[in-house]
């Protein structure tokens, strides 16, 4: 009996084990999912995210993980869109149709909707063969500090601003996660 009532116990031990080293895999946010949007673009996002609505009305993909902070969007739109804006606000002499002047025009509304604390240099490179513009910010918005990520990239016939954000006490935490998010757009 005494070795009957052990070997219950030795099974109760190996699912307790077994079923907390799952829950420790789930939850390492290490895996991914590809969301592609409409015939667009792809992106690569942290599989802990679900899609969410309310982040952003011109975003064309919203993620979001409420309990942990973390949010992601991009907003896509095509360069004539960028043309006529500029036109109609009589921002052709500021602001040139190109990711220079893209990510400019989109850097100074942000600034002036969130209180900056700490902006990174401005990283020129390339995502997936397209020119890109890539910096964090640190800042306040309605009362919360946040860390943002943001890229800016521009395809074939459309602009990508790719903005993922959290609390800033979580700034290390997500840092090359959403590194990761902003290097995986590709053009479809």
């Amino acid at each position: 009996m005494g070795k009957l009532k052990d070997r219950q116990t030795m099974k109760k031990i190996t699912i307790l084990l077994l079923t907390i080293l799952s829950l420790n895999s789930c939850q390492s946010g290490d895996e991914q999912q590809t969301v592609t949007i409409e015939n667009k673009y792809s992106v690569a996002i942290p599989s802990f995210l679900t899609k969410a609505s309310g982040l952003n009305d011109d975003a064309s993909l919203q993620y979001q993980h409420a309990w942990k902070e973390f949010y992601v969007i991009v907003i896509d739109e095509s360069k004539a869109e960028m043309q006529k804006a500029l036109d109609d606000n009589n921002l052709t002499e500021t602001y040139t149709n190109d990711i220079k002047g893209y990510s400019e025009l989109l850097m100074n509304g942000f600034e002036q909707a969130i209180s900056v604390s700490h902006k990174s240099e401005i990283i020129d490179t390339t995502i997936n063969n397209m020119p890109a513009r890539l910096l964090t910010v640190s800042g306040r918005a309605e009362g919360i500090d946040a860390y943002y990520s943001l890229a800016f990239i521009q395809g074939k016939e459309r602009y990508y601003q790719i903005m993922a954000w959290t609390l800033s006490n979580k700034e290390y935490e997500y840092k090359d996660k959403m590194n990761r998010i902003m290097y995986s757009l590709k053009e479809l």
